[in-house]
């Protein structure tokens, strides 16, 4: 390795943490503000962070804030996609857990069994929903899944509620209209 080289890795590494210390806390509450939990949004700040550190030398520096939020919000959205069957569908058991000692073994069976479709319908349809139109996909999740106020996720995604309340309401009547079988399945709950 020249000593040219050296001098050039040690000033990315300089500007590295310069634009880590400016922002960290602004891809920190991102993150938070999607899925208000602590050790995950960390999780994500330092993975969009890594990102930024292998693909630096392709990022324009007037462009470092906008490109560290889109990255944070894909990854988080990821996040929240891979974890929604959890999220969508709290089962809510506590440590008795929801099988309480007078439910016979064949009750909890269908029970379980019951369940395990409704997270696969979720599925289904959160999964054809984001490949649709992701936007609808980050409202629904957000609003209904998270249960994020509805004022809170419009400005989050920079829009007015009412712009928001329609959206959803076009990503409802999509799921309606196309998979109205699991739909009615999952709100049997």
């Amino acid at each position: 390795m020249k000593e040219t080289d050296v001098g050039i890795e040690f000033i990315g590494r300089q500007g590295f943490d310069a634009i880590y210390e400016k922002y960290k806390d602004l891809i920190f509450q991102t993150a938070f503000l999607y899925i208000n939990e602590w050790y995950a949004a960390e999780d994500i700040m330092q993975e969009t962070f890594l990102r930024y550190y292998i693909y630096m030398e392709h990022t324009r520096v007037e462009n470092t804030k906008n490109w560290l939020l889109t990255t944070a919000k894909n990854i988080t959205l990821n996040y929240i996609r891979d974890n929604s069957r959890a999220i969508c569908l709290d089962l809510g058991e506590d440590e008795e857990g929801a099988y309480g000692l007078g439910e016979s073994g064949e009750e909890i069976f269908f029970d379980k069994l019951w369940r395990r479709e409704v997270l696969r319908s979720a599925d289904t349809i959160l999964g054809a929903l984001y490949r649709r139109n992701r936007r609808w996909y980050d409202a629904v999740t957000l609003v209904y899944c998270m249960e994020k106020p509805q004022k809170q996720v419009a400005e989050c995604m920079g829009m007015s509620l009412e712009s928001l309340q329609s959206m959803l309401y076009r990503a409802r009547n999509w799921i309606k209209k196309h998979y109205s079988e699991e739909y009615d399945h999952i709100h049997e709950a």
